[in-house]
């Protein structure tokens, strides 16, 4: 039977500035691709309702691209709306994807999801209070390559895509963790990632053996990170779109709790 965890992290805010209108408590969902547990993904919505969070951020690949029907992640996107909290929502390779080869029902897909008070962060930002900003960045999709074709991103590189980081602290929902440098150089405090699905399979003392690039032994596998001035944190995802042999690598549901 498909089953995760809930896991729990902390994010130390003792020294930023404006720290007192962070959200106390985030959860994080990443790449569902559409994904079922239960009747309805019933057991991540109650997961979620149990730790009440007052963000809730999916840093991409709800959906999965070549598939016809996303009514799986329409569904869990209306649900989660009903929570009555800011749920932001960044894109990921497949969304990008999607949108490529099926732009109508990408466009009815992101309008439904809009309608109902979701946040697609598109290269975009969203203020979650007067000095905290939510960012979602897009990056071009030839930075997903395999093997030696992976691109080289800079800070330069993600200012060019997303608008200038307002003032405060910024949380960067970015899908892929491989550029974390190059997003610590942009100047994001906080970055939420996923897409490495825990390096498929983890060993003890390791971690991570392969990436979705087919790089072996990613550094930014899942989990915590500090760079600089930046934390990222790395969801190990809460579903997939392949059949995979995993080992110690359970689903994921994050909840990143704030703390000075």
């Amino acid at each position: 039977m498909r089953s995760f965890r809930t896991e729990h992290y902390v994010f130390d805010v003792s020294g930023l500035k404006y720290k007192e209108e962070m959200p106390e408590k985030i959860a994080v969902v990443s790449d569902l691709h559409n994904t079922v547990y239960g009747n309805e993904n019933e057991p991540i919505l109650d997961a979620i309702r149990n730790e009440a969070p007052d963000l809730i951020a999916i840093p991409g690949d709800l959906v999965t691209a070549n598939r016809e029907e996303n009514r799986i992640a329409l569904s869990f996107l209306k649900e989660l709306s009903k929570l009555g909290i800011p749920v932001c929502y960044s894109m990921g390779n497949h969304e990008d994807k999607f949108r490529e080869i099926a732009p109508k029902r990408y466009e009815e897909y992101r309008r439904e999801a809009e309608e109902c008070g979701i946040h697609i962060l598109d290269n975009a930002w969203f203020s979650y209070s007067e000095h905290v900003s939510v960012g979602g960045l897009t990056v071009p999709y030839g930075t997903y390559g395999r093997g030696l074709r992976i691109k080289k991103l800079n800070g330069e590189d993600i200012r060019s895509c997303i608008p200038d980081k307002p003032e405060g602290i910024r949380i960067l929902l970015a899908h892929n963790p491989w550029y974390f440098p190059a997003y610590a150089e942009y100047g994001a405090e906080l970055v939420l990632s996923g897409h490495m699905h825990g390096g498929m399979i983890r060993l003890p003392l390791i971690g991570g053996v392969i990436s979705p690039q087919a790089r072996l032994f990613p550094k930014y596998d899942a989990g915590q990170f500090k760079l600089k001035d930046s934390t990222l944190f790395v969801s190990r995802g809460i579903g997939d779109h392949f059949i995979r042999f995993t080992w110690n690598n359970p689903f994921e549901l994050m909840i990143i709790n704030v703390k000075c």
